[in-house]
């Protein structure tokens, strides 16, 4: 069974925050996010990534087309504003600035999921810098 985890606590700096498939009985782990020594897809031993704490990650699992062939078409349909406002309000609590609005728009968002690297991933479970980089990488002005 695979496991989706982020790992918030490493003697390695740069594994703080990043995001990873775990599975533990073929003792690998593949790297869906990471600040950097590691790429998207990349695929590590266990033993690897050192001792470290992590928080699991909710995981859907897709089935296959039984045919080749095809094109997929990702459509967004979220305003940009959204995902800002959601960021400004967890900023602001977790600078214990917060009012009840920021609270509740939060709470209403709770189950807001997006995709990254073709996992689902609730927005409110990423880091901030995590929802950063999600904001400019998905939101473009032109094609």
């Amino acid at each position: 069974m695979v496991t989706g985890i982020q790992i918030t606590q490493s003697a390695t700096a740069s594994l703080v925050g990043s995001i990873w498939l775990i599975d533990k009985q073929a003792q690998q782990a593949r790297c869906l996010a990471a600040k950097d020594q590691y790429e998207a897809d990349q695929t590590v031993s266990l033993d690897q990534l050192g001792e470290f704490e992590y928080r699991e990650l909710p995981v859907e699992g897709q089935t296959t087309a039984g045919r080749e062939g095809g094109q997929h078409l990702n459509v967004n349909v979220l305003k940009r504003e959204v995902l800002e406002q959601l960021m400004a309000a967890r900023e602001r609590v977790e600078a214990g600035a917060a009012n009840d609005d920021d609270h509740a728009l939060i709470a209403d968002n709770a189950q807001l999921t997006i995709r990254v690297s073709g996992y689902a991933v609730r927005f409110n479970a990423l880091t901030l810098e995590q929802q950063k980089d999600v904001i400019t990488r998905t939101f473009t002005q032109s094609m």
